[in-house]
């Protein structure tokens, strides 16, 4: 199976690449050092699994995530990271495996065989019921408006405020206000920003519809 690689950290990549690449079966075809070259190298390679940095530059690996998963034929993600609590937030994302860093050593092999298979595969030093707790950006969804949602997941799907205001019915004046409005609940940096936080959680709000 195909593999593409993103981390930020060069050790790490020519590691878990030489790892990989001993394995049966699993051929690391690319490596990534941000977020935007991610992208780029999941398009140019077209990988059947993406093992994937949280931290990175220019685009997190979560956006990198969200932002494939609405692609036609994603490709299957393994998240990796230094953190415990981003794991709720990574599989309502689209992501099947979750590996902490200090683990990923010992665990990659059970895990890129678990998601070649279409399966999930955990951390196992995930405390009990980490995957149920809430994260941070889901929660924060329920404290916008059912217009702001609406609005938000129009976001997600690329779509300008002039083109969010004819699908809604609505004047492209109030598209901009309920914009503008989430940009300040959000505590976000401005369009950007809320573009991606947009793509980071469009599988929950298309539920929402």
């Amino acid at each position: 199976m195909r593999v593409v690689i993103a981390d930020d950290h060069p050790l790490m990549r020519c590691g878990l690449a030489g790892t990989i690449d001993a394995l049966p079966g699993f051929e690391v075809v690319a490596e990534a050092e941000d977020g935007l070259a991610a992208l780029d190298a999941i398009r140019e390679h077209r990988p059947a699994i993406v093992v994937v940095d949280v931290a990175m530059p220019r685009l997190d690996g979560l956006e990198v995530l969200a932002q494939a998963m609405t692609w036609a034929d994603p490709p299957r993600f393994i998240v990796l990271t230094m953190h415990e609590d981003l794991v709720a937030r990574a599989v309502a994302t689209g992501a099947l495996g979750y590996l902490l860093k200090e683990d990923t050593t010992s665990e990659i092999e059970p895990c890129l065989r678990a998601v070649a298979e279409g399966r999930r595969y955990l951390s196992r030093r995930l405390p009990p019921g980490a995957l149920e707790a809430e994260s941070p950006s889901a929660a924060t969804l329920r404290a916008l408006s059912s217009s702001e949602r609406r609005v938000l997941r129009l976001v997600g799907r690329h779509m300008t405020s002039r083109e969010i205001a004819g699908v809604l019915k609505v004047s492209h004046r109030t598209v901009q206000n309920h914009r503008a409005n989430m940009v300040k609940k959000l505590e976000l940096g401005g369009s950007a920003a809320l573009l991606r936080f947009a793509l980071a959680n469009l599988k929950e709000l298309e539920r929402d519809i």
